[in-house]
């Protein structure tokens, strides 16, 4: 029986398979070595894998209060290394600002990117647009904190944006979003951190002056518990004065201690005084920043001055709410009115068309 020839077969010891066909003279074609597949599809190309956003997470099981004095730590060394100079309301200020950043929950770690990614000038405008929004929310706290935040309003020059940015890095870089990112106030309540940058700025001659020493948490915590006892006679509107408060470490120790007994801390009144602006301040974002409730007033004065403090505490602050109702008025009818110029500019434009 014949054997059948098989046209596509390579012919490795025949290098000259066409030279009965080929004209005198005329090249070899190119060999066929296989046969393409014309039903075989090509695959896209597999898209590059989007890159991982960076949460700069805490070591487990490291204490809020560890990654706080190391995030202080960092603030401190990162504004004297760049020269920043005596200005300890800058580095405090940033610090106040991110931590307040309202976006919170599982997400507002991977922000870091997004906010380290900024020029100077855009992430000064962020703080100060974060300071506007809890302006709006609490208007006499944000005022108590104006210390620290009135400078975003300035002309910096450009070393000090560069300083600015450069705190902000290593904040976030060493865990700020992570500790203060959660949306649960006790959570947030965990650590002191405007205690520990305000006390790593202050130099040791103004600490003297100010008779004024971080006292540490966990002897706030002590202190508390037993002050308190089992919080058998803690209800809504039970009020709790704290006469030298610094930024509030023993506030949030008794806060906590009340959590710990399912007492919503929001439910207290709470009234503090301390001496210096900026650990008033500090003690002011906090109040936002743990959740301390409608009730909480931060006065900045001496507590042994022969004056009411928590009335004149609330004096200003209804003051203060009753400007912030005015501006939001006259943004809604500034608002209004701009958005019945456009629609009366829509018309009078349909009809000439």
């Amino acid at each position: 029986m014949p054997q059948q020839l098989n046209i596509f077969a390579q012919q490795p010891d025949d290098e000259d398979d066409d030279r009965f066909f080929r004209p005198p003279g005329e090249p070899a074609r190119p060999r066929l070595t296989s046969v393409p597949d014309v039903t075989a599809r090509t695959e896209p190309p597999t898209a590059a894998p989007k890159p991982t956003a960076r949460r700069y997470p805490v070591p487990r099981g490291t204490h809020p209060h560890k990654v706080a004095q190391r995030i202080a730590e960092m603030v401190v060394d990162t504004w004297h290394r760049n020269h920043g100079g005596g200005r300890m309301d800058i580095p405090v200020g940033v610090v106040a600002a991110l931590s307040l950043w309202p976006v919170k929950g599982p997400d507002a770690p991977l922000q870091a990117d997004w906010i380290l990614g900024l020029d100077a000038k855009d992430l000064v405008q962020l703080l100060r647009e974060c300071w506007a929004y809890w302006w709006m929310r609490r208007p006499d706290l944000v005022n108590r904190a104006a210390p620290i935040a009135r400078w975003a309003e300035e002309d910096l020059s450009d070393h000090h944006l560069d300083c600015v940015r450069a705190v902000a890095r290593a904040a976030i870089t060493n865990g700020l979003l992570t500790v203060t990112g959660s949306s649960d106030p006790g959570d947030l309540a965990e650590c002191d951190l405007m205690s520990w940058v305000i006390t790593g700025l202050r130099s040791r001659a103004d600490r003297n002056w100010l008779g004024e020493f971080h006292t540490p948490p966990e002897i706030c915590d002590l202190m508390a518990r037993m002050q308190l006892g089992d919080c058998s006679d803690i209800g809504p509107g039970y009020s709790v004065l704290e006469p030298t408060a610094g930024t509030g470490g023993m506030v949030r120790s008794v806060a906590q201690a009340m959590r710990e007994r399912q007492i919503d801390p929001a439910q207290c009144r709470w009234h503090l005084v301390e001496l210096d602006p900026i650990s008033a301040a500090g003690a002011a974002v906090n109040m936002m920043l743990w959740g301390m409730g409608p009730h909480t007033t931060v006065w900045c004065g001496s507590s042994l001055a022969p004056v009411d403090t928590a009335k004149l505490a609330l004096e200003e602050k209804a003051e203060l709410f009753e400007l912030r109702d005015r501006v939001e008025a006259s943004w809604a009818t500034a608002y209004a009115i701009r958005r019945t110029e456009q629609l009366i500019a829509g018309v009078v434009a349909e009809k000439v068309a």
